[in-house]
């Protein structure tokens, strides 16, 4: 899950070229551009607390013309990632768990410096873990490949550790698998049962569930990317979710369902207030998978946009990060910078300043600034 900027920082520095900054009147524009450059799929946007746009756009299904609506049916990518955050939340204020609990609390062969990881740790991108917990050559497919619980916290106590845990930061998927394991050890029930019973349930997300789950009498879009899964590259034909995605992937949903539970997170049905600190605030994510389905949606303020998509091929083409980024910036007012040295900065979950983004054909750029 890439993190985009929630706040406007820029370096200034060297003039590079500027354009006008969209408006709301310009938002059907905005769309269509974006569908000639080739974006398939569903787009809600909210402004002052209100819907001003909900609709699909291209094919959810090109061999059988089916049209993507508002109700088709997306896979996710990493936004299950935010599910997880909620539950363990939830569980924290039930005080069912701590967040300075080492995991080695839940799993017993944890030894070593991992045995030094902690809750906190895992969710704040301090474990150290892989991002990934697929083994090459061994997984057939990063995703879609069968793992167990089990199977997943036999990898991570044998992970080779990036760092050592607590001393920086850095994007783990694997880490929020563990805490989705730790989700199932806490509460006595499986992670696919928690998130529907405590997370999709009282958001009223009734169309979103898991790889593999059937929604009779509605559309699943079928992806569009560099890679395909199973005989239909959709969602329903994928098998269960994998422990290799369980807690960071997995997952389908609607457009309309994540604004349902932006809305659950802020009026407090999902996140009781003495625990809503920990969650990000203000947050922007843009997630996918390399089967061509990409998710993109802000949280915590009036204005909200979110995408859902079926025809990314972040490998080899078309990707709406900049799709996002327009749209982010109209949410949240941003004006165009007149000055740029090209790096895009954000504020992570700890209020930190972080540079997460070299922009191409910028001076830093040409400076080979990674």
């Amino acid at each position: 899950m890439l993190t985009l900027l929630a706040v406007a920082i820029t370096s200034t520095l060297v003039p590079v070229t500027t354009h006008a900054q969209p408006g709301w009147d310009d938002v059907e524009q905005i769309v269509q551009e974006e569908v000639d450059s080739g974006f398939s799929g569903t787009v809600l946007l909210v402004r002052d607390g209100e819907v001003v746009l909900d609709k699909g756009y291209g094919l959810a299904d090109r061999d059988q013309k089916v049209p993507n609506t508002p109700k088709t049916i997306f896979a996710l990518g990493s936004t299950p990632i935010d599910f997880t955050h909620v539950a363990i939340l939830q569980l924290l204020h039930q005080g069912k768990l701590r967040l300075d609990d080492p995991i080695t609390k839940y799993f017993d062969q944890i030894e070593g410096n991992h045995a030094t990881i902690t809750i906190n740790m895992l969710r704040t991108g301090q474990s150290g873990l892989p991002d990934f917990p697929d083994i090459p050559g061994v997984d057939e497919d990063p995703d879609h490949s069968p793992l167990s619980r089990d199977e997943l916290i036999e990898r991570a106590a044998r992970a080779e550790l990036r760092f050592t845990p607590g001393t920086r930061e850095e994007h783990s998927h694997f880490a929020w698998g563990v805490l989705a394991a730790i989700v199932e050890v806490v509460s006595g029930q499986t992670y696919p049962e928690y998130i529907r019973e405590h997370v999709l349930m009282p958001a009223d997300m009734t169309r979103t569930g898991f790889h593999g789950d059937r929604f009779p009498g509605e559309t699943v879009a079928i992806g569009y990317g560099a890679h395909t899964w199973g005989t239909v590259n959709s969602p329903e034909h994928w098998g269960e979710t994998s422990w290799l995605v369980m807690g960071s992937g997995g997952m389908v949903g609607t457009t309309g369902d994540l604004f349902k539970f932006t809305q659950a997170i802020k009026d407090g049905t999902l996140i009781p207030a003495r625990v809503r600190h920990h969650f990000p605030r203000d947050s922007v994510t843009l997630n996918g998978n390399r089967y061509g389905f990409q998710t993109a949606y802000n949280t915590g303020i009036d204005n909200l946009f979110f995408i859902n998509c079926n025809s990314a091929d972040i490998m080899n083409g078309y990707s709406i990060a900049d799709f996002a980024r327009t749209l982010e910036d109209l949410c949240f007012d941003l004006p165009a910078p007149n000055f740029s040295i090209g790096i895009a900065f954000g504020i992570n979950e700890n209020d930190q300043l972080y540079a997460y983004e070299v922009l191409p054909g910028t001076p830093a750029d040409r400076a080979a600034l990674k």
